[in-house]
């Protein structure tokens, strides 16, 4: 199963000349964890990506939400191509304890989001992921 068939929520974007209070306020009204940062908030150039765990260490720090998305974002966003496997997304979380990922296309333009909810919440993506890892025990034992 594809990527692309599992992104259940459009993209949100924001750009960076926009306050993290901001940031923060439209992740409550989307409901979501995660904001793509591009270049002027719209689907074009990625630069990186707002997330409730970055918003959350602005306020642990003792900095002020009034600070500029610029100054907290996470840069190298971890992303994976629209026809990557849903299970080559669920490693790539895993390997970097993250629970968002920005699917790009081929020109590496941001397209959506997958997040850990949209990979547990159907039984035929998980079907998937469980079978991808049979196939790399029963190859690896050879």
């Amino acid at each position: 199963m594809k990527v692309s068939h599992i992104m259940t929520r459009p993209m949100v974007t924001i750009s960076t000349e926009k306050l993290v209070k901001a940031a923060a306020k439209l992740m409550v009204e989307k409901n979501i964890g995660l904001l793509v940062v591009t270049q002027s908030g719209e689907n074009e150039k990625l630069l990186g990506v707002i997330s409730e765990r970055d918003i959350i260490k602005v306020i642990a720090s003792g900095r002020t939400l009034e600070m500029k998305v610029s100054d907290v974002y996470t840069r190298n966003a971890v992303t994976v191509a629209q026809d990557s496997d849903v299970a080559e997304v669920a490693k790539a979380m895993n390997k970097h304890a993250i629970r968002h990922v920005v699917v790009v296309d081929d020109k590496g333009k941001p397209t959506g989001v997958v997040s850990m909810r949209d990979l547990v919440g159907e039984r035929s993506t998980l079907t998937a992921i469980l079978q991808s890892n049979e196939k790399e025990v029963f190859h690896g034992a050879d």
